[in-house]
């Protein structure tokens, strides 16, 4: 009987030891890849905002082409499998997060939008500008990574299991599509604009909540499976001799041929909608890109500290290197009256050296400075965040009122 017992037990360990996944969370801790991920994310976003800012052509549309593929979307399934990694789970750590993500988001619209395009028009006098400064309540990123946290906070105090937030998270972006196609924009803007943070209007709502909420709920899902890994080499082994090929057919097929029901790829409806199809696809990208990264890892066998640096410091990345472009953008065109027309590899060098200005800046912030909204002392936090949410509707109102035309993602923000 005992070695009935054995030999069980060695033939346990023997399938346990070939398997995939474990019954239980083996797998914690770093994970090296999803760093090398965001640092890729961070590069495509600063170069294609680059771009925007001064340059354009046939290298913009690979670009635009490139960013459909992995970044915004990226970034979000990044932040759904964040979540699972976090060492915070409770609801009131989610409700929080996501009022700091939208007051940090309200800060950045200020700074990236608001005050340039203010200074803009008291300058030149064109009402062009102004309405870009009311884009102090556009649909960020950010945005919706806030309101993403409110409903994940809202679903995890019902008790719904993963499974169930990601059939939720599906099932809001396969309505999104035909919600916008028979649900009128109101005539209002800023009511309009408010209801673009969740589904998608005429207003500037480029992330709304029901269309990109798909890539936090599968990253929230996936993030629950990535945890039972035990053998991550067989892993994405099959990740990347199954993902690949689909991922390639697809995106020829998708870029080639309409598909119906589908907009068409790389409009603003695509963008802003993300429907399901392209969003799994998306997702199935970013698996690529992981499986690929894991492999570079185990090569290297340490992760580059500058990538480590990338995934610690993503929204610092984000936010200088916006407000850099967006404000570079906006100088050239007051002084210019548009922007530069660039050979590629301008804007590629200045994307270069923007990054390490990022990194330059956010050491000697945590060197020397030690500045982030999210650790001032509770009293100084409160009158900060009260200041930003004051100045936000203090601007609306001087804004509003004068802006003739709205500047949004459909009329290309009223360009020059």
């Amino acid at each position: 009987m005992e070695e009935k017992d054995s030999e069980s037990k060695k033939t346990k360990t023997k399938i346990d030891s070939n398997s995939i996944f474990s019954n239980e969370n083996i797998n914690m801790g770093y994970q090296p890849e999803l760093d090398y991920l965001k640092a890729l994310n961070i590069f495509l976003l600063i170069l294609i905002h680059t771009y925007l800012s001064i340059s354009s052509g046939y290298f913009l549309t690979i670009l635009k082409h490139l960013s459909m593929i992995i970044s915004a979307g990226g970034f979000m399934f990044l932040m759904g499998m964040g979540m699972k990694y976090s060492r915070h789970h409770d609801i009131q750590y989610y409700f929080y997060r996501g009022f700091v993500l939208l007051t940090i988001s309200q800060f950045f619209n200020f700074f990236r939008n608001c005050l340039p395009y203010l200074i803009a028009w008291w300058i030149k006098g064109d009402k062009t500008f102004i309405s870009r400064a009311l884009l102090i309540i556009q649909t960020d990123i950010l945005t919706f990574a806030g309101f993403a946290f409110f409903l994940m906070a809202i679903m995890k105090k019902i008790n719904l299991s993963d499974n169930s937030i990601l059939i939720i998270g599906i099932i809001m972006n396969l309505v999104s599509y035909p919600l916008f196609k028979i649900m009128k924009s109101p005539s209002n803007y800023l009511l309009s604009q408010f209801l673009g943070f969740f589904v998608l209007t005429n207003a500037e709502a480029y992330f709304p909540l029901c269309s990109y909420f798909i890539f936090v709920a599968i990253g929230h899902w996936l993030g629950g499976i990535y945890q039972r890994i035990s053998n991550k080499d067989k892993f994405y082994n099959r990740i990347l001799i199954f993902c690949f090929p689909i991922v390639a057919i697809y995106h020829y097929v998708r870029c080639n041929f309409a598909i119906p029901l589908l907009p068409e790829i790389n409009t603003i409806e695509h963008y802003c909608l993300s429907p399901g199809p392209d969003a799994i696809i998306r997702v199935m990208n970013n698996m690529v890109f992981l499986g690929i990264f894991y492999k570079i890892h185990m090569f290297l066998g340490k992760t580059p500290y500058f990538v480590r640096h990338c995934g610690k410091n993503l929204n610092q990345y984000y936010m200088i290197s916006y407000i850099a472009t967006s404000q570079t953008s906006t100088y050239l065109i007051v002084t210019r009256g548009e922007k530069l027309t660039l050979e590629w590899k301008y804007p590629d060098l200045f994307s270069f050296m923007l990054m390490f200005l990022c990194r330059i800046l956010i050491e000697l912030n945590d060197k020397y400075i030690h500045f982030t909204i999210t650790t001032l002392k509770n009293k100084l936090r409160n009158i900060v965040f009260s200041l930003i949410w004051i100045i936000t509707i203090i601007c609306v109102a001087y804004i509003y009122p004068k802006v003739e035309v709205y500047a949004t993602c459909w009329n290309e923000y009223l360009s020059q």
